[in-house]
C-alpha cells in the first residue's frame, strides 16, 4: 500500500506538472510515465489476487485525495475500481489461457511474460479508464486519452523495471 501511495504522490508532484506544462488539459487525465502502474503490475505478480485488497484501498485513498473535484463520486471509485483491478484481471486472464505467469521460484521467472501481462493489464485498464473518461472529449480526445494510457502504463512499468534491475545487479555486485 505505501508503494503504492508513494509512486502516486511522486507521479502527482512531479510527473504530473510537466505533462500538464506540456500537453495541457489532456497531460492531466493520463500520463506519459505511469509508475503506479508498476507497482500493480509488480505487487500481483508477487502477492496474486489478493494484492488487489492492498492496492485498492491505496488507490481509492489517492484518488479521492486527488481527483475529488474532477469527478462525481461514482466515477471516480469506478476509475479507481479498474484500474486497481486491471493487473489481477489481466494475471488470471492469463492463467485461465493456461500461461500462468505467477513466480514459482527464483530460477524460473519469466520477464517477458511478466512485461506481456503488465502489457495486458495496461489495455485492460486504458479502455476502462478511457470510457469512463470520455465524457466532453472529442473523438481525437478520446484515441490520444487510450493512446496516452497504453504509453504512461508500459512506460512506468519498464521505467520501474530497469530501475529495479539496476538496483538489484548493484546489490549483487556489492555484496560479492
Amino acid at each position: 500500500m505505501l508503494l503504492h501511495v508513494t509512486a502516486f504522490i511522486i507521479q502527482m508532484s512531479i510527473i504530473l506538472p510537466f505533462e500538464i506544462a506540456a500537453a495541457g488539459h489532456i497531460g492531466s487525465l493520463a500520463s506519459v510515465l505511469f509508475l503506479p502502474h508498476a507497482v500493480r503490475v509488480l505487487s500481483v505478480w508477487l502477492l496474486g489476487p489478493k494484492a488487489f485488497f492492498a492496492l485498492f484501498p491505496a488507490s481509492l485513498f489517492i484518488s479521492y485525495l486527488f481527483f475529488w473535484h474532477d469527478y462525481d463520486p461514482v466515477t471516480l471509485f469506478l476509475i479507481t475500481l479498474c484500474g486497481s483491478a486491471s493487473a489481477v484481471i489481466a494475471f488470471e486472464f492469463l492463467r485461465f489461457m493456461n500461461l500462468d505467469v505467477y513466480p514459482k521460484n527464483a530460477e524460473s521467472i519469466n520477464w517477458r511474460s511478466l512485461v506481456f501481462a503488465g502489457c495486458l493489464a495496461s489495455f485492460f485498464n486504458s479502455v476502462g479508464g478511457t470510457y469512463l473518461k470520455r465524457e466532453g472529449l472529442a473523438p481525437a480526445e478520446i484515441f490520444e486519452l487510450l493512446s496516452r494510457y497504453l504509453i504512461g502504463d508500459i512506460g512506468g512499468l519498464l521505467f520501474c523495471l530497469i530501475v529495479l534491475m539496476l538496483i538489484l545487479r548493484y546489490h549483487r555486485l556489492s555484496h560479492r
